[in-house]
């Protein structure tokens, strides 16, 4: 397994599902995260619910999540009762990343990545979640330069009206 990145709450690491051999993204939640109060547990739950609610082409997608993990490091020393979300895997990596290196990229993508991040917020909108956490490090793009909304970690729902 190789590591994709970490946050305050889990690491995400590069690996492959035992079911059919495909690369998938796998979180796993820090031990710490989860014993810091109920309320951690309750957000894993919900990002997980988020996740399983949104079927939409610019949406990381929910493979599967559970708390029977285990990894096996290469000292030999064997970590259980891992809580994890196995995601899809995206080959492009960071908007963020893609931006540093590109840098100025033109009307003509800016205009399809807005397009593509309009579109995916009203269909978040439409399901009454609000993602609370959007930006460059959580928006990832594949081989076809389509963005896909990722960490739902902070995710919520949330009935948003017109004023």
């Amino acid at each position: 397994m190789s590591s994709l990145g970490e946050g305050n709450t889990s690491k995400v690491y590069l690996a492959r599902n035992m079911n059919d051999g495909r690369k998938v993204a796998l979180k796993l939640l820090r031990e710490e995260f989860l014993q810091r109060d109920a309320d951690s547990i309750k957000s894993v739950e919900q990002e997980i619910q988020i996740l399983q609610g949104l079927k939409h082409g610019n949406i990381v997608n929910i493979i599967g999540y559970g708390s029977d993990g285990n990894v096996l490091k290469p000292s030999g020393r064997k970590i259980e009762n891992l809580v994890y979300i196995l995601l899809e895997y995206v080959t492009g990596g960071l908007l963020f990343d893609l931006c540093q290196s590109m840098g100025g990229m033109g009307e003509e993508y800016g205009r399809f990545f807005l397009n593509q991040i309009i579109e995916v917020v009203g269909y978040m909108q439409g399901k009454g979640v609000v993602h609370r956490d959007l930006k460059l490090e959580n928006i990832l793009v594949d081989d076809m330069m389509n963005l896909k909304v990722a960490d739902f970690g902070f995710a919520t729902y949330k009935k948003i009206t017109k004023l």
